[in-house]
């Protein structure tokens, strides 16, 4: 009867122990709820910084493609500026060398001039004569008219020398001025077939290789390229030591066009 007592005070502390036990763990449970929520909120804040932080990085990394672009678009004008200036420089090359082939055409026709009239004249009472003019009056003429810029006369002057004196030293002169009458005026069609007349007719004359790279640069301007460039390589083999050689290879590398046509084989040594 004694222990009935007692075993009843020992559930009683084992059912208060039990329930500070259970206070103990809600306690514990709402603690780390709320360590959790914090925990979740300092998360969702990291996660919105790197968010932000992304998005700051992508509009840097769009910053910088647009910069490159800018700066490719920038190189580009300036490559094609200067491949602009190296055109005209060749154009301006073009017209220095042709110059300096008229000035010395000039003087050699001065010379003749002078040593015509250094000859005393046979008779001087002598009648007019009915025939066509001398060689040197009708080359003296026409070319006097191309200087003036009168190229129409200049041509028929030219003309006139070649329907008159075909076979003479100047003949091949007289047709390659034909053809840059036609050349200056534009008329790249008339120019090809005057220039193509000194290579056909003149083959050996001083004047093909400029002919010839005059009826290059005819068909390039006729927008007919592949003929131009088939012209200007045929050009550099015929005449590989000539001005004109050296001109057609300086328009090819203008053109980014290889000088020599790769697609046809070399000839072997001794190959027939």
């Amino acid at each position: 009867m004694l222990l009935a007592p007692l075993s009843g005070l020992g559930a009683s502390k084992e059912i208060v122990r039990l329930q500070a036990d259970m206070t103990l763990l809600q306690q514990q449970v709402r603690d780390l709820q709320k360590s959790f929520d914090t925990q979740n909120a300092v998360l969702q804040k990291l996660v919105e910084q790197l968010a932000d932080q992304v998005n700051i990085l992508k509009k840097s990394v769009e910053d910088v493609k647009g910069s490159n672009q800018q700066t490719q678009a920038a190189v580009s004008a300036r490559v094609e500026s200067v491949s602009s200036q190296f055109s005209a420089v060749n154009s301006g090359l073009d017209l220095v060398l042709e110059r300096i082939n008229k000035l010395s055409q000039q003087l050699a026709e001065t010379k003749a001039k002078v040593e015509v009239l250094d000859t005393p004249s046979a008779s001087a009472s002598a009648p007019p004569r009915s025939g066509p003019p001398s060689p040197e009056e009708l080359y003296n003429a026409a070319y006097g008219d191309f200087i003036k810029g009168s190229y129409d006369l200049a041509r028929q002057g030219f003309e006139e020398y070649l329907k008159n004196y075909p076979d003479t030293e100047l003949s091949d002169n007289a047709q390659y001025w034909v053809g840059e009458c036609s050349y200056v005026q534009r008329k790249f069609a008339e120019a090809v077939q005057g220039f193509d007349r000194v290579l056909a007719n003149y083959p050996r004359g001083d004047k093909a290789p400029a002919a010839a790279l005059k009826k290059g640069y005819s068909l390039l301007e006729a927008r007919n390229n592949e003929a131009g460039v088939r012209e200007l390589r045929l050009l550099i083999q015929k005449y590989p030591n000539s001005d004109s050689a050296q001109l057609a290879k300086d328009r090819l590398n203008s053109m980014g066009v290889a000088v020599s046509d790769r697609s046809t084989p070399a000839r072997r040594p001794g190959a027939r």
